[in-house]
């Protein structure tokens, strides 16, 4: 009986974006002008205690990985004082994941942004 019910494709929850900026500064900079980051005041006890810090949140709907910078293996092996390891490169950029709720769409100011890593060094679990 459920064999003869349509099938709908699933329709999407979140918008995925791979980022990627010169450097951390940018990246907060762009994240901010763009909406995506917000700042946030301190949140404070009754007696001043500092419960949460000022600082900037993600905005409603979004998450924010900040991954920074990559390293990726060189292909060869330095010797350490914990053994032989292998020699790590950083890639440039500074990397941040952000997932948006599928209601929103990518800013226009980030789309230069954007990266399509094969494999990426980090997803959403």
């Amino acid at each position: 009986m459920l064999d003869d019910l349509p099938l709908t494709p699933p329709v999407p929850l979140w918008t995925d974006l791979h980022l990627k900026f010169s450097s951390e500064q940018v990246a907060y900079e762009q994240l901010l002008a763009t909406g995506l980051l917000v700042e946030q005041q301190a949140l404070l006890a009754e007696d001043e205690t500092v419960i949460i810090p000022a600082g900037y949140a993600p905005a409603a709907g979004v998450s924010v990985d900040y991954i920074g910078v990559i390293y990726k293996p060189t292909g060869n092996m330095i010797e350490t004082e914990m053994g032989e390891m292998p020699e790590m490169e950083a890639l440039p950029g500074w990397h941040v994941n952000v997932r948006m709720s599928a209601d929103r769409t990518c800013p226009e100011a980030l789309q230069g942004a954007i990266v399509s890593p094969t494999t990426p060094s980090r997803v959403w679990a």
